[in-house]
């Protein structure tokens, strides 16, 4: 894993400080990434990595552990959780949040990354699923995003294949859905989804990559919360 400059950690905790004192986070961001030269995946990784302290630790106590799919149904936010992964696939930059949710920094959010990507990506959650058995499963697409009724079809005939109850859902907002849901276990790390819903929540793309993998990735908590493992820094 490639190291993260040496002012990164001060540029977490500055930022951290801020956003606590409710400084606008874009203004914040702007100042803290000029102070510390951060480049546009470091600014990334602070947006998209850090809430406020408060935020975080409301969303670290919605989620819930793997143990808890089996016998449940899991609601799946189909983009957020194979994007993850397929950036994870590409070697992007993969890091643990300041809420303890697993996102990436790659800036491909909305866009659809290589065939070949998304099929390996595809494979790698049903091969956790299909080790977990889910009681169902509810795939929620965004339509408008080009070939989405081909992946739901896709996510449809594979549930059919391993005889999991559920289904891959089109919709124009898929994040509206989600947010209206009153049951089972939702399985996102969108943070707007996380802190408007009232279900557990699972950070499905996470869990993935650790039944699968042995991730080495950076933990920004070890910034903002004392906790977490170290993060490897250049000299």
């Amino acid at each position: 894993m490639k190291s993260l400059p040496i002012n990164f950690g001060d540029a977490a905790t500055d930022y951290l400080y801020f956003l606590d004192r409710r400084y606008p986070q874009k203004a914040s961001l702007k100042l803290i990434g000029d102070r510390y030269r951060l480049s546009g995946i470091e600014r990334s990784m602070l947006f998209r990595g850090i809430s406020t302290s408060g935020i975080a630790r409301t969303r670290n106590k919605k989620l819930v552990s793997d143990e808890c799919v089996s016998g449940n149904w899991l609601m799946i936010d189909v983009y957020n959780t194979l994007i993850t992964l397929g950036s994870y696939l590409n070697g992007n930059v993969v890091f643990i949040s300041n809420d303890g949710i697993i996102r990436d920094a790659s800036e491909v959010h909305g866009k659809i990354f290589r065939s070949e990507l998304l099929q390996r990506s595809v494979n790698l959650l049903f091969g956790y699923l299909c080790h977990k058995r889910p009681k169902g499963i509810r795939f929620f697409i965004d339509s408008p995003i080009s070939f989405s009724g081909l992946l739901a079809e896709q996510l449809n005939k594979k549930l059919n294949e391993v005889g999991i109850e559920g289904n891959a859902e089109l919709h124009h907002s898929a994040d509206y859905q989600l947010t209206h849901l009153v049951s089972g276990i939702l399985a996102t790390s969108d943070s707007n989804i996380l802190d408007k819903t009232s279900l557990p929540a699972l950070d499905l793309a996470g869990t993935v990559l650790y039944f699968h993998f042995e991730p080495d990735l950076y933990d920004l908590r070890i910034f903002t919360t004392g906790t977490g493992k170290e993060v490897h820094q250049e000299e």
